[in-house]
Formats: structure tokens, sequence, C-alpha cells
């Protein structure tokens, strides 16, 4: 090279130098991004996912146009940017939506490009979804799978970047299972019940003993009564008040001075008022007035059942009597409920 030439060169170059220097120009470069990470929809390896992008800008250039984000090696990214839809809700706790963000414009290899806005905040969080369907699949399980994420202006020119890393696992689902175990409580509020003196002149009703049923039985609960002696029997005289009557899904009427000797079965509570968990009364319990009741047996006949779960229900057995003129006295007329219930499961 001639000595002429070389000469030229070099006066080319700091002329140049002092070009740039009294215009303030310098070569651009990008600054980091304040924040930025992504967090994946699913972690599991060889999983189809989507994800959410968040970036918090250091520059406010007023040129922002894209952002582009490259995934890890490893992952696979579908080539077809149409697939890469967006969205921007239920976005982390304090950021904003990305302004201006779209469905991709472009994909090349791991890189994704989106349009966006003008990000116009350095202190805002700024975040968007992308779609998990024909997007981004997960490679197989390890740690510090790392890529980039580029704020753009038109050209591209990189604005700002920051780099991030993922981790992907074997499996990203923790199984929960519980038992719960199957519970049922008969509670009775007494174990007597008095009907008093009897008088030919009206029918005697006891004051009542209360049934409770509790359980979380799915088909509820069935409950059943016996009699010792389907009447009241006295020892003493050998004379007896018989039930009235017979069992046919219907109660029977007492009538004062005529013997008689009944069981009606009132709902005091329905814990479910409706629906699964609903008390039925058998018709044959459903006494109508204070002077009816259902016939009593020396088996087991039902007189409620519920259809479901119950935190209390109470069902109240009031006894029933009446007497005629020839009902012998004595102090000792006696009889035996046995009340048993069962969970429905």
């Amino acid at each position: 090279m001639s000595k002429s030439k070389l000469t030229n060169q070099l006066s080319l170059a700091i002329f140049t130098f002092f070009v740039l220097f009294l215009s303030g120009t310098s070569p651009v470069k990008a600054a980091q991004l304040n924040e930025v990470y992504i967090n994946l929809f699913r972690l599991k390896a060889s999983t189809d996912t989507g994800g959410t992008v968040c970036a918090k800008i250091a520059t406010a250039a007023s040129t922002d146009a894209t952002i582009r984000v490259t995934f890890p090696t490893g992952f696979t990214v579908n080539s077809t940017a149409s697939n890469w839809t967006v969205t921007t809700i239920n976005l982390p706790a304090g950021s904003t939506a990305m302004p201006g963000i779209n469905t991709a414009t472009a994909v090349s290899g791991q890189d994704v490009t989106f349009p966006i806005s003008n990000i116009s905040s350095d202190t805002t969080l700024y975040c968007f979804n992308f779609s998990g369907t024909s997007t981004l699949t997960n490679p197989t399980a390890g740690n510090d799978k790392t890529g980039t994420v580029y704020v753009q202006a038109t050209g591209p020119t990189t604005i700002d970047s920051g780099n991030y890393a993922l981790s992907i696992v074997a499996d990203d689902e923790i199984a929960i299972t519980a038992s719960v175990p199957s519970t049922f409580s008969v509670a009775f509020g007494s174990n007597s019940q008095s009907l008093g003196t009897l008088s030919t002149s009206s029918v005697t009703s006891g004051s009542g003993v209360t049934i409770t049923m509790t359980t979380n039985a799915g088909n509820g609960w069935l409950a059943w009564v016996k009699s010792a002696n389907a009447s009241l029997d006295s020892a003493t005289t050998g004379d007896t008040i018989a039930t009235t009557g017979t069992v046919d899904n219907s109660p029977s009427s007492l009538s004062a001075g005529t013997e008689g000797y009944v069981l009606d079965a009132d709902l005091t509570t329905d814990s479910a008022t409706g629906g699964s968990g609903a008390v039925t009364i058998d018709p044959e319990y459903l006494g109508a007035d204070t002077s009816s009741g259902g016939t009593l047996s020396a088996t087991f006949e039902e007189f409620a059942t519920a259809n479901g779960p119950t935190d209390g229900d109470v069902i109240t057995l009031i006894p029933r009597a009446a007497i005629s003129g020839l009902t012998q006295a004595a102090t000792d007329y006696t009889d035996t409920l046995t009340v048993v219930a069962a969970g429905n499961f």
C-alpha cells in the first residue's frame, strides 16, 4: 500500500471519529431489563404448555415495537406464528397488561416475536400470556435452561434485554388424597315416657321422646320401632289396652271412651329442609292430630327415613292412649318401645 493511500485512510478515520464525537453519537448498547421472568403453565417434561412473560424495562425509549422471546435450547417451538395467540387475563398480582400485545408476527428457531406498543413506564411490571395450544413443548427434565427476552424498536433494534432460566421436572403434579370415615349417631332425648292418669273423657298424649339422627351417609338413614306388647298391659289386673287398627300405611284415630293405643311420629327438625337429606315420616305413623297415630307391632315397623346426609334430624315419638269405662283400674299399665336406626351408605 502506498504511503499516500495509507495517509488518506488514516485521515478518514480521524474525521469520522471527530464527527461522531462532535455530534454526541456513540454505539448503542442494550440495557438490562430491570425484571424478567417466564412462568410456564406446566413444568412436566415433554408436555405442551403455555406461559406468562413478564418484563420491566430499563429504558423508556418511546420506540418499543416488539418483544422477542428466545426459548431455551431443547424446547420445541411451534413455527406457525398465528398459533402464538395471547391473553392478558389472570396476570400475576401487581402486574399490568403488556401494552399493544397481540398474536406473534414471526417465529424463527427458538425465537418468537410479538408486537407491542411503546412501554412508557420503567417502574411497572408488564406481562402477557401465550397460548398453551400448538405453541411450546417442554424438553426432557433438567435445571438451568436459559433464554432471553428482548424489547425492541423497529428494525429490529434491541433496546432492553434480560436472561431468564427455567427448570423442567419429571412430573409437576401433586396428587392429594383423603378419606372421610362413615359416621352415624342416634341420640334419645329420654328413655321413659309417662301418660299419667288416663280418663274416659279424653285421649291422652305423652310429652314425646326426641330421637336425633346424624350421619354422612349418602343415602340418608332409616328408623324402626317395635312394641313389646302391642298394648299397654297391667300385671296386677291382667287387663290390656290394645293398639288400635292395623299396620296399613294409614294412621288410626282414638276416641275418648274407647280403648286404644297408638304412636305418633312428628318431624321436629329436618336439617335438609328439602332435597337430599329430606326427612319423610312413614304414613302409618304420620298422625293428623292429637288423637291419631300408627298401629304398634311386635315386629319392627319403619316410622321415618331421610334420603341424604344430615347434621341433626329430630323425630319426636308421642304415645297416645284412650280408655273405656270397662278398663280396669291399675297403676302399672306399661309397654316398652324399642327404637333402632341405621345409616344408609
